[in-house]
């Protein structure tokens, strides 16, 4: 069968007044979204001039990311009201993509003033500040019996639930100790692992920082290499001000393993509410 050349275009012919390369026809071909109008006995494949139209229509809804799907569904059934609803659905979908861009950028500017934080704090410094009440979400209460193992288990449940709607694990896990485990010397006595968080994703497993007077100290090494020395500094300082701790002891990592290797380089953050002891008392 011969044809009418003027009246179709080869592959790499059509291919050119796109500039595409021929291998994107043939893509297009096995998709069902193009097939050439003629193949000669030679194999050559040929496109007519309508099909150049065409392939502005595929190649343009590529260019907005629109599937190939649904451009090939749309091509069999082309008007103004189709077009609209991939719009209008493209557009919903940019929405989606928008709104997580902007968590991402939050979650890296948090990052970037965090580190900023880090570069700047004060080590073995305490310090009384009034905190606002704070959103934490706590692990599942940890038995003193527990082994290495299971603690690293629990942690790792926690860490998936609090980090699982989040783009980036821009926050630190940290660990509550009890108050009279704390000032007995019992330094070990983790009762449960917290991350601050925005709003209450699982209610049962959420509780309030209270606002108040809380007693902070940061200081650099991991926490067991420095708790004895740390613990002394905080009792003396609460005796010569007249302090007592009011609520459980919270750890909090600002330089870890993130951060580097050498764990001398670590920083921790011991805080707690202190109220001043009464006369009476």
């Amino acid at each position: 069968m011969t044809i009418d050349k003027e009246q179709y275009m080869t592959a790499g012919e059509l291919a050119s007044h796109y500039n595409i390369p021929k291998q994107t026809l043939l893509y297009y071909d096995k998709q069902g979204l193009l097939a050439p109008a003629f193949i000669n006995e030679n194999n050559y494949r040929y496109y007519s001039l309508s099909q150049y139209l065409v392939l502005e229509i595929i190649l343009n809804m590529r260019k907005l990311d629109i599937p190939i799907r649904e451009i090939k569904k749309y091509l069999q059934h082309r008007d103004l009201d189709s077009f609209e609803n991939i719009l209008k659905e493209k557009d919903r979908e940019c929405d989606k993509l928008i709104e997580k861009a902007n968590e991402l950028k939050q979650s890296l500017h948090l990052s970037l003033q965090s580190l900023d934080k880090i570069r700047h704090t004060c080590l073995e410094q305490i310090q009384l500040n009034t905190r606002k009440e704070k959103l934490l979400f706590i692990s599942e209460k940890l038995d003193r019996t527990l082994s290495a193992k299971d603690r690293i288990k629990i942690f790792s449940r926690h860490n998936q639930t609090a980090f699982s709607r989040k783009s980036f694990k821009d926050l630190t896990t940290g660990w509550i100790i009890n108050k009279d485990d704390f000032l007995a010397q019992k330094f070990n006595a983790t009762t449960r692992y917290f991350t601050s968080v925005s709003h209450p994703f699982s209610p049962k497993n959420c509780v309030t920082r209270p606002e108040g007077l809380y007693l902070t100290i940061r200081f650099q090494g991991t926490y067991y290499q420095k708790i004895v020395s740390i613990h002394e500094k905080i009792i003396d300082f609460m005796v010569k001000n007249n302090l007592k701790a009011v609520s459980d002891i919270y750890v909090y990592p600002l330089r870890n393993h993130w951060l580097t290797e050498n764990t001398k380089e670590y920083i921790n953050q011991i805080s707690f509410q202190v109220q001043p002891y009464l006369d009476e008392e």
